[in-house]
């Protein structure tokens, strides 16, 4: 530009942090008075594209300061503060579609979200999940008496244990939002691994087992919106 310089870039939608370099001198954007901490002392220019996700922590009125962190600000310690509300904390802020990993950092203590019942992992390497814009729902049918069933393939890199699978009045269900391609996965049934029953798709691997196979067409619609 005359007056200036100018970059144009395609941006997925989502929260993004940026600074300028001026002859090696980081700057804030000046036209821009959105602001969020890096975590360092210092601060970085925001831009947000997309739908707005509401965060929210009830309860621990009495602490000090809770930090929202996750997948999606590699897990930084100092952006994201919550808003301190009359029944807790809340935050909303803008997510690309996808799988969401996060907890919340009270008073310094890592927590999940005791209002969400969606995890991946297990015991300190446990984390909450939500699904931003899901695409395709698997559904396992039956298995009602099972305590747990959690969901692990190509996904999530065989996350052991994976995402943790939904009670429906069918069996079992977990929303998920998948790009179009190839994707192998299993259920977890109290423990046991088993392919998909309802899927008549699948590919050796190398236990002799088998995997279910999940092809997703980026011409078909898998979920009513």
């Amino acid at each position: 530009a005359s007056d200036g310089w100018e970059l144009n870039l395609f941006l997925n939608e989502g929260t993004h942090t940026y600074k300028f370099i001026a002859d090696g001198e980081w700057l804030i954007d000046p036209a821009n008075k959105t602001l969020l901490p890096d975590g360092e002392g210092h601060f970085n220019s925001s831009i947000s594209l997309g739908d707005t996700t509401i965060f929210t922590l009830n309860g621990f009125i009495d602490a000090k300061l809770v930090i929202l962190t996750g997948n999606f600000n590699n897990w930084n310690t100092a952006e994201l503060s919550m808003e301190r509300t009359a029944t807790g904390w809340q935050l909303p802020h803008v997510l690309p579609q996808g799988v969401c990993e996060y907890k919340f950092i009270v008073d310094g203590k890592w927590i999940t979200d005791p209002d969400n019942k969606n995890y991946i992992g297990d015991a300190d390497h446990r984390n909450s999940v939500k699904i931003i814009n899901p695409n395709y729902m698997f559904t396992l049918s039956n298995f009602y008496d099972a305590k747990e069933v959690t969901l692990s393939g190509s996904f999530n890199n065989w996350s052991d244990p994976g995402y943790t699978m939904m009670r429906s009045d069918i069996g079992w269900i977990f929303p998920m939002f998948l790009t179009p391609g190839k994707y192998t996965y299993k259920f977890v049934i109290d423990g046991k691994w088993i392919l998909d029953p309802a899927n008549t798709l699948i590919e050796e691997n190398e236990y002799g087992n088998g995997n279910s196979v999940l092809w997703i067409d980026p011409e078909k619609e898998y979920m009513k919106k």
